[in-house]
């Protein structure tokens, strides 16, 4: 999935192309880096209010298909203990709005924390475009 014109600027599938990282640029940012495959750990989700502590330690495969069901997470992957977030239809993370502003960011995933200066596919760049 492109997301990449003239006007938008970064591409997202090519992080060649992204910018370098300024706090500022997330103030009018369309907020693609959301639009990256988004992986969080179980702590992430109860921070985010989705399970319990209890939930997560007597019932992990009962939360994955919890999930799942609920349209949550596409995959968890028990080894590793991550879980993969859902896409809108549209593209990106389904806790973006209408806007591509994310609606826990209080909240949000540790990913989503450290992105782009700690966790990134390019990291001190971020697939910045503005918004219109």
């Amino acid at each position: 999935m492109a997301l990449y014109t003239e006007r938008r600027g970064s591409d997202i599938e090519r992080p060649g192309t992204w910018v370098r990282y300024k706090e500022e640029l997330c103030d009018n940012c369309m907020g693609l880096c959301c639009y990256l495959v988004i992986e969080v750990t179980a702590q992430d989700l109860i921070r985010m209010g989705i399970t319990d502590e209890d939930e997560v330690e007597y019932d992990m495969r009962g939360l994955i298909k919890r999930l799942k069901k609920e349209g949550v997470i596409t995959r968890g992957n028990l080894s590793k203990g991550k879980f993969t977030l859902t896409q809108r239809k549209q593209g990106g993370c389904s806790f973006l709005d209408a806007k591509n502003r994310c609606t826990v960011y209080e909240d949000r995933p540790t990913v989503c924390r450290k992105h782009p200066t700690e966790l990134s596919p390019r990291l001190g760049y971020c697939p910045w475009s503005p918004s219109e």
